[in-house]
């Protein structure tokens, strides 16, 4: 059956509208839409076109805008309201976001003023651009249908045993140190030759960085002994979602992961809990140049 995933995340929407000023359990704000939380955050990105964390925050500086007109409250006390910690902050805010600063909102005299205050502000541009009024916030929107440099296509993975070397801390840090324990291994016992994997455990947005866990790994045949450090794990048979591209530098392993995830909700794929990871074909160590197979795991 097709998941809907822009009618899963009605409930949660709904609950932040009423609730985006609360401290908020992720587990439970996941729940609602029925995702696991190691996947809700990339496909409320990949839905709404926000990070959670985006959001909450335009939500919050729309309303700290309205308050600041339609009451009298000073600005130190809507900021505070609103969960920043100063005044200074606020106006931080409002000026990346506006363009302005909060004491224009305050001292508005008219909806008329209000509005064409909105008219020249930064999101008034982006609305006007849209063919919206600009007295209407940007709400929840759903993103148009995309060309995507990738084609995504589905499979089974048939299972692998894996030798492997865990890492904890940021993705992305101390990787060479543990990749060349783990090739040292390998070559040794001359297992080289097998599929390199990168699995991840943990999504970083409700991770913190120093906890996040990645396997480094290479299959292997299912006699193999291991001992120390070097580790064995099995990867499951199942079924996965995936993009094959080249990754010339790094910011692109995550334009790649946030493609994935957004052609799996443009099709509708059921998610499952099973840990993501990365496949190389190659990898250039002078120029950290690789061919890679990006895989998220999907239900049958």
């Amino acid at each position: 059956m097709k998941t809907d995933y822009q009618l899963r995340l009605v409930p949660v929407i709904r609950y932040l509208e009423k609730n985006y000023n609360q401290p908020l359990n992720l587990f439970e704000v996941a729940e609602l839409a029925h995702l696991s939380p190691f996947h809700f955050h990339r496909i409320f990105k990949a839905v709404t076109n926000e990070t959670l964390a985006d959001f909450i925050r335009r939500l919050k500086l729309q309303n700290a805008a309205q308050t600041l007109f339609y009451k009298n409250h000073s600005i130190t006390r809507v900021a505070l309201d609103y969960g920043f910690s100063s005044s200074q902050s606020l106006a931080k805010a409002f000026r990346g976001y506006y363009g302005l600063a909060p004491s224009e909102f305050k001292n508005c005299q008219t909806v008329n003023e209000f509005s064409l205050l909105l008219q020249k502000s930064k999101i008034g541009h982006v609305l006007s651009k849209q063919g919206h009024e600009a007295t209407s916030f940007i709400g929840y929107s759903l993103p148009c249908h995309q060309q995507w440099s990738e084609t995504m296509k589905t499979e089974v993975f048939k299972k692998r045993l894996l030798a492997y070397t865990r890492v904890t801390g940021p993705y992305g840090e101390n990787y060479e140190p543990a990749s060349a324990k783990l090739y040292q291994w390998a070559g040794a016992k001359g297992l080289s030759d097998g599929e390199c994997l990168f699995i991840y455990h943990d999504n970083p947005d409700i991770t913190p960085a120093e906890k996040c866990r990645t396997d480094i790994c290479i299959t292997v045949p299912d006699d193999t002994e291991v001992s120390g450090e070097i580790e064995l794990q099995e990867l499951p048979e199942g079924g996965y979602a995936s993009i094959r591209g080249t990754v010339t530098e790094k910011s692109q392993y995550g334009q790649y992961w946030q493609e994935l995830l957004g052609q799996v909700v443009e099709s509708g794929l059921e998610c499952d809990k099973r840990p993501c990871f990365e496949l190389y074909h190659s990898y250039d160590c002078e120029t950290g140049v690789a061919d890679v197979s990006f895989y998220t795991a999907i239900k049958a």
